[in-house]
């Protein structure tokens, strides 16, 4: 039987247009996400949230640096029930220890995607959010040997976290520029890196390949790449 309710963890199965490149090569994916720009602080040019006001109304908030909307966000105000399977995985997070975060995620998807987890090969953290606490690192990382048979993935903009740190053989982390942290960036400490870009034009002036579905990503070459902005 199902756990239900907010006690338990929210994953996702991969948007459409993921669904449709990625199964062409076998593939599927699990996500987890986090409340677009509550848990993003290392955002500056994307930073957004869905903002409620005390009479129930949701808007999009930009912060002041804003240079592209957070699709991520901006769904969060359109969805509802996104929003709230946001909220409720950091809420779960911030009152948690790293073991019982753990221990909590595995229960999640063995109860409520039992299903999801046995035909997927890829876990991508973070479809919305980003990694915010060491502790919350830390869980990621013990996941990924929970899990060795998935290929963990994610994009992040708060380089400071995993600075000199040792990652696990079977996730690719990769630095995304537009954030408080891109001095940082180099090939020694984060030799996989995204940059957002407005069309093919300026992806080939930079001379970056354009991922379009993740496969570069989460594929083994460590390699810059750009994301063009939709």
């Amino acid at each position: 039987m199902p756990l239900l309710g907010p006690a338990y963890f929210k994953f996702s199965p991969p948007n459409m247009k993921f669904k449709k490149t990625l199964q062409q090569q076998g593939l599927y994916i699990i996500n987890f996400s986090l409340p677009a720009g509550r848990a993003c602080p290392g955002a500056d040019k994307c930073w957004a949230m869905a903002a409620v006001d005390a009479n129930g109304k949701v808007t999009l908030k930009k912060g002041v640096d804003n240079e592209y909307i957070c699709y991520a966000a901006k769904g969060e105000v359109v969805y509802s029930n996104t929003r709230r399977a946001r909220a409720n995985n950091k809420a779960l997070i911030d009152g948690l220890s790293i073991h019982e975060i753990v221990d909590l995620m595995l229960l999640s998807l063995e109860f409520n995607y039992k299903s999801l987890i046995k035909k997927a090969k890829l876990f991508r953290w973070h479809v919305a959010g980003d990694f915010y606490l060491p502790k919350y690192r830390d869980a990621v990382f013990i996941m990924t040997q929970e899990l060795p048979n998935l290929i963990h993935y994610a994009y992040t903009k708060n380089l400071p976290l995993f600075k000199d740190v040792k990652k696990p053989d079977n996730f690719r982390l990769n630095a995304s520029w537009g954030g408080r942290f891109d001095h940082m960036i180099n090939s020694k400490d984060f030799p996989r890196s995204a940059r957002v870009v407005k069309d093919q034009a300026e992806a080939d002036k930079l001379g970056l390949p354009v991922d379009v579905n993740d496969s570069l990503a989460f594929g083994e070459i460590d390699q810059n790449f750009a994301l063009i902005d939709h």
